[in-house]
């Protein structure tokens, strides 16, 4: 029991389990036969409030969790619901998943006004995770978000001074510009000959063809405006939207030249700087992936620069 008590969470599961059995039990009673209507409004009653309930009482109010978990949690229950009478219950998590919406676009309009470029992408990430719990899900949606917000509202912002950039000598504008070229000399040709099979499929192919651009546009404009900087005692590991990571100076064992074990980070060719870390760091990559290493090979546009700045710093 004092195990139980030790882990709310556990304590809520079982309550939610209790419930269900309860619930259960009230659906193949003898009453539901004769009052269908009144044991099936109660039984809707408490599978979507009282988990909602257990949760802010046991979990919620004790400080281990936000507030708007609660929603998360009222919403599962509404889809539980859904499950035993029927798709039309659902409707009853409406408001509850248009909050989720409100505090998903709360964070994307954060990360429109950050005052840096380099803010926009974390902000994403983090209030996504807020608003939506930090799924593999909500990583990946806050990845293209933030794609299409360097693509189309970084324009007229500049990278933070005393940053290393990460892309020049991987030729990177070379590469996206003929990319791009190349995607929009086929779109045209291509646009004509979906269309005989109809409008929809030719907007599709509009449709992707733009994305892909705009992806491009997009992941090259980070690596102009999320470099690789040095604050406060901190390597904040910037390549883009590719990888990212706070790594604490005094966390770096060495900085060498070459190496060719470890974590590549962006890497177009041969690395250039090789980070050799005290213990394993997490680093958040692509689409929500997250890898941990102690080895991260880099590859930067002044790498004898950024060799000096970590020894200097350290």
């Amino acid at each position: 029991m004092r195990a139980l008590a030790a882990r709310p969470q556990a304590v809520f599961l079982l309550l939610v389990a209790g419930v269900i059995a309860a619930e259960s039990a009230a659906l193949a009673s003898r009453g539901m036969a004769t009052h269908p209507q009144a044991i099936r409004a109660a039984v809707m009653f408490d599978l979507c409030v009282v988990p909602a309930g257990l949760w802010w009482l046991l979990v919620v109010r004790r400080g281990l969790s936000r507030p708007r978990t609660v929603a998360r949690v009222a919403v599962l229950s509404v889809a539980l619901c859904a499950l035993l009478f029927g798709r039309e219950v659902r409707l009853l998590a409406a408001p509850l998943e248009l909050g989720l919406i409100w505090l998903a676009v709360s964070s994307v309009r954060r990360a429109v006004k950050a005052r840096s470029a380099s803010d926009a992408a974390t902000a994403l990430r983090t209030g996504l995770a807020d608003a939506l719990g930090d799924s593999g899900v909500a990583r990946a949606v806050a990845a293209e978000l933030s794609i299409l917000w360097y693509a189309l509202f970084s324009w007229g912002r500049k990278a933070s001074a005393g940053g290393f950039t990460a892309y020049k000598r991987a030729g990177w504008i070379a590469i996206y510009s003929a990319v791009a070229l190349a995607c929009v000399g086929e779109a045209i040709p291509l646009h004509f000959l979906v269309r005989r099979w109809g409008a929809v499929a030719a907007a599709l192919s509009v449709t992707l063809h733009v994305y892909t651009v705009l992806w491009l546009v997009g992941d090259l404009r980070a690596l102009v405006l999320r470099p690789i900087r040095i604050e406060g005692g901190t390597l904040l590991l910037r390549i883009g939207l590719r990888w990212e990571a706070d790594i604490p100076l005094a966390a770096i064992a060495a900085v060498e030249r070459s190496g060719t074990e470890g974590l590549r980070l962006g890497v177009l060719g041969s690395p250039n700087l090789v980070l050799r870390l005290r213990e394993p760091h997490q680093l958040h990559g692509p689409f929500g992936i997250r890898k941990t290493s102690e080895m991260l090979l880099l590859q930067v546009d002044d790498p004898e620069g950024l060799a000096r700045a970590l020894s200097g710093s350290t």
